[in-house]
């Protein structure tokens, strides 16, 4: 087979046309084997062409995966995997990102934890579990995390704080109150500084437990006895969020 013609069809791509057929092949691979214009090529050696130019094929798909942002090296393998390329050359492509420093689980737990820190309101704890889930090894979350000042975590969390009260100034205070520190652990606080910090809160809830015990009377006190009625309306305002104490006070 001999090339009769190139095409560029991309940054590093050509096709090359032979007698009968043509190849796409990466720009690395025309160089690495010379493919000059009328050159001669055998069968055998465009079987080994066409195996070098998949790996530049996953290579070239890797860095344009990491050229969005950096990533693991279990992320990176299940990008790949998911491409439905071999794992050998999957295992290939990933020690070459290793070796260039282009793959790099420590520098990647410290940038991840830094976007994080900066970017979100994830605290120390949803950062740590989704660096797990991303295979990094836990030295590296560690000295990562280490590496954080607190008052930067207990300034996020105190603006988190501030605006969920807000948010949430319609509900009674326990509700409230409960509201935030689900909301506050799931972004991955600890219970501990959550509760330091709304304890530094007089917490002021614009609802009205009168209002919403008789709007609830008027509903219900057709339906059943005294007695009967009395827990319906207990039960119903402690779904609201009311606290046992509010409400045993409205019932004096």
């Amino acid at each position: 087979m001999r090339i009769n013609r190139f095409k560029k069809v991309g940054t590093n791509k050509y096709r090359i046309y032979f007698d009968n057929e043509s190849l796409l092949l990466y720009e690395d691979i025309i160089l690495k084997y010379n493919l000059l214009y009328k050159k001669e090529i055998d069968s055998d050696l465009l079987i080994e062409i066409d195996n070098e130019n998949k790996k530049a094929s996953i290579y070239d798909i890797a860095l344009k995966y990491i050229s969005i942002r950096m990533r693991s090296i279990k992320e990176m393998r299940e990008y790949l995997s998911k491409k439905k390329f071999e794992n050998k050359d999957i295992d290939i492509t990933i020690d070459k990102l290793i070796y260039q420093g282009l793959l790099d689980d420590k520098k990647f737990s410290i940038s991840y934890v830094n976007d994080k820190i900066h970017l979100t309101n994830n605290g120390i704890d949803k950062i740590r579990n989704d660096l797990e889930k991303l295979g990094v090894e836990e030295i590296y979350i560690n000295n990562a995390i280490n590496n954080i000042d607190n008052n930067i975590l207990i300034d996020k969390l105190n603006k988190i704080i501030e605006k969920e009260i807000r948010l949430n100034s319609k509900l009674p205070v326990n509700k409230m109150k409960n509201k935030i520190i689900n909301r506050c652990i799931n972004l991955g606080y600890k219970l501990e500084d959550i509760n330091n910090i709304l304890n530094g809160y007089d917490l002021v809830s614009s609802s009205n437990i009168k209002n919403d015990y008789d709007k609830l009377y008027k509903k219900y006190c057709n339906k059943y006895d005294t007695y009967k009625l009395n827990n319906v309306l207990k039960s119903k305002l402690y779904q609201k969020g009311y606290s046992i104490e509010e409400i045993n006070k409205i019932f004096e």
